[in-house]
């Protein structure tokens, strides 16, 4: 897609046709006319050049400030033009923009994109260089309602320079709102703008205006959008009663032997066929498909590329629902594997089949004991499913989630994504009823809007949490406006994810911490918080750590306050966090659960941490908290710090499904990331 910039005048012309605020100004093409145009206008005025040639216009010394008298216009003519034409020795000066001169303000940017995989989002932040110097700034994918904007606006730190910052007067909000709000719907309607800067925006106590405006266009005739071709449904993945391997081998150093060998265990049929063999691993094998006697739901193919096209075409016509690629070889070598995996996929259209992969590791669902894949490993059966978009990742995770006692209900290798990607594997992991809680890894979205729309329904149900990959640094560095250098891949994917709910995770671990407690735990209610400690320190960096992650720290209720003084030692908080003070053993802890079991509406989330003292029995803490757990609506999340000590508990906890958190941030982090995935208000209805 070609862009061009437009000359700024055209740029305050679309502004002013949507309503956005601009200053007075007049484009002229001589020094005669500047003077007349400020006195049409009135003094002061800034004067700008025109130029294609240049961009940054103050870099080349092509703006002039606060000119108050023809004297000092003629002056400031003469240098502009040197200066510029020195900067740049080819700029054709056209014209030049006087503008009003208006008073100095807080400075806002507003902008827009265009991303590959979710179409264009709005961005606000800090004006002039702030926004880059802080990146202090918020997105959306474009629509979003009033509300959104609002909520953008107050995301950003700057956000405190509109309340009245340091005894300053308040700003006027509503009127950037509006302006933002107006800049949207100005990008989303209009399919000739693909980029633009609004910077600075001027906001004062009372209304706002839009000084600088920098818009990009395409260029020739629009884009045509080709008409989204309706695709056969989703089949269930999940429960194949019969599966054929293509290219299954007797030879141990092939992947057609690995991927066979591992679906011994499948409780259905399994066919393999190999046009050379009679028996691999004592199973007769079938010279082709069409020789198998009865139908086959899934094919596993591990044949080379240039063969898979008719092995499609033969399978869609047996009526095999579903192909899962292993083969490498298509569009991620060039050209030629491009048009195999297109002629592949124009293959499926047509019969009907629907492709994982090509160029993945496979698919493993462990409820069914099926490992359609050439991993050695297979995992324990669980409630998370996972998603991702590298076959290396899975197998890494499944090497080391076995001794943590993570459970799969599928774990699914998305390839190449010629045709299902991350959109249908989410349809099908949202209606298992065996899967609790996804965890995506990703590095490419294709179908980023559907993907938005579809996980936004599942926001505050059955949680989504993903790890993006790559922070795209040469994408901001070839950006040609501030919005492009913000809105890099990395951070337009966090945004999007946040949008719709998806709960962004930093790291592997992290994603799996997020991922088993709320497995365990389900949604919170909402976000009031209480903590339980023998352990005063451990009390107040957790306060802290609250407060960062946005949970509520309450108060005690009169009633639970009184139980507890009567319970608890005379030198116990008397607040919240709650010190049950060293000398706690299980039994006490136990006796302040029962009290939050029968005052269980006040709370939402209960951390129980402890340290290593001689009175506590770990044991026994974690059986009291499984119990507590079991018998109340609300969260807990175990924090039982230590090392040896507290392994047999955490054990404990771990075959309850309740994850343990050794490092208090995490804790804290993670229930934190799961509360702002829904919208909860402050009386712990969940709205989301």
């Amino acid at each position: 897609m070609e862009k061009i910039l437009l000359p700024e005048f055209e740029g305050y012309q679309i502004l002013s046709r949507h309503e956005i605020p601009v200053p007075d100004y007049l484009f002229v093409t001589s020094h005669e006319e500047v003077l007349t145009a400020a006195e049409k206008i009135g003094y002061p005025v800034v004067i700008k050049v025109v130029s294609p040639q240049v961009i940054h216009k103050s870099d080349a010394g092509g703006v002039a400030l606060n000119l108050t008298c023809p004297d000092a216009i003629n002056t400031a003519l003469v240098q502009m033009d040197s200066r510029v034409t020195t900067t740049i020795p080819d700029a054709d000066i056209r014209g030049y923009m006087v503008v009003k001169e208006i008073p100095q303000g807080t400075e806002f940017l507003i902008g827009g994109r265009i991303d590959p995989s979710f179409g264009k989002i709005i961005t606000v932040g800090m004006g002039g260089i702030l926004v880059e110097l802080l990146h202090d700034f918020s997105m959306r994918v474009l629509p979003v309602s009033l509300d959104e904007y609002r909520e953008m606006i107050r995301e950003m730190s700057g956000y405190k320079l509109i309340t009245g910052f340091r005894g300053r007067k308040p700003l006027d909000e509503d009127a950037l709102v509006t302006l933002l709000q107006k800049a949207g719907t100005m990008f989303f309607e209009d399919e000739h703008i693909v980029e633009f800067d609004i910077n600075p925006v001027i906001l004062y106590e009372n209304g706002s205006y839009a000084v600088d405006a920098r818009i990009y266009v395409r260029t020739g005739e629009p884009e045509i959008v080709p008409v989204r071709q309706e695709l056969p449904p989703v089949p269930d993945i999940l429960h194949p009663s019969s599966i054929a391997v293509v290219g299954a081998s007797r030879n141990p150093g092939k992947v057609g032997y690995a991927v066979f060998r591992n679906l011994l265990n499948f409780k259905g049929k399994l066919y393999p066929v190999n046009p050379q063999a009679e028996d691999i691993l004592g199973v007769p094998v079938f010279k082709s498909l069409s020789d198998i006697p009865d139908q086959v739901e899934m094919i596993v193919i591990a044949i080379p590329a240039p063969k898979v096209p008719e092995i499609i075409k033969e399978a869609g016509s047996r009526g095999v629902k579903v192909a899962v690629i292993l083969t490498a070889g298509f569009r991620e070598t060039g050209e030629e594997g491009k048009k195999i995996e297109n002629e592949l996929l124009k293959i499926a259209r047509e019969t009907g089949i629907r492709i994982i992969g090509p160029n993945c590791l496979g698919i493993i669902i462990p409820p069914l004991e099926l490992n359609a894949t050439f991993d050695v490993q297979s995992p324990l059966s669980g409630q998370i499913g996972f998603i991702s978009q590298s076959g290396a990742i899975i197998t890494t995770v499944l090497d080391w989630s076995i001794s943590r006692r993570i459970g799969f209900s599928s774990v699914i290798s998305v390839g190449n994504q010629s045709d299902m990607g991350f959109v249908e594997y989410l349809q099908v992991l949202d209606q298992d009823p065996t899967t609790y809680a996804i965890i995506l890894y990703v590095e490419e979205i294709r179908d980023g809007r559907d993907f938005l729309k579809y996980a936004a329904t599942m926001r505050g149900r059955k949680p989504v949490i993903a790890l993006k990959s790559g922070s795209s640094v040469r994408g901001r560095e070839a950006a040609s406006s501030h919005t492009g250098s913000l809105a890099g891949s990395f951070e337009t994917y966090i945004a999007a994810f946040r949008q719709a709910g998806v709960i962004p995770a930093f790291s592997l671990n992290e994603a799996f911490d997020i991922a088993r407690l709320v497995v365990s735990e389900g949604y919170p209610r909402g976000k009031r918080t209480i903590i339980l400690t023998n352990a005063g320190g451990f009390g107040v960096l957790a306060s802290d750590y609250a407060e960062k992650y946005g949970l509520e720290m309450i108060n005690l209720p009169d009633a639970v306050y009184d139980e507890l003084n009567k319970l608890l030692p005379d030198l116990w908080s008397h607040k919240n966090p709650v010190d049950l003070l060293g000398d706690s053993n299980a039994s006490r802890f136990a006796r302040v659960f029962d009290i939050l079991i029968k005052y269980q509406n006040f709370w939402d989330i209960a951390f129980v941490i402890t340290a290593p003292v001689a009175l506590m029995d770990p044991k026994n803490l974690a059986h009291e908290m499984i119990r507590l757990s079991r018998f109340t609506r609300s969260m807990v999340v175990g924090c039982l710090l230590g090392g040896d000590s507290m392994k047999s508990a955490i054990d404990m906890l771990g075959e309850a499904h309740i994850p343990n958190y050794q490092d208090l941030q995490d804790a804290f982090r993670a229930v934190g990331s799961i509360i702002s995935s829904c919208v909860v208000d402050g009386n712990g209805d969940e709205e989301g």
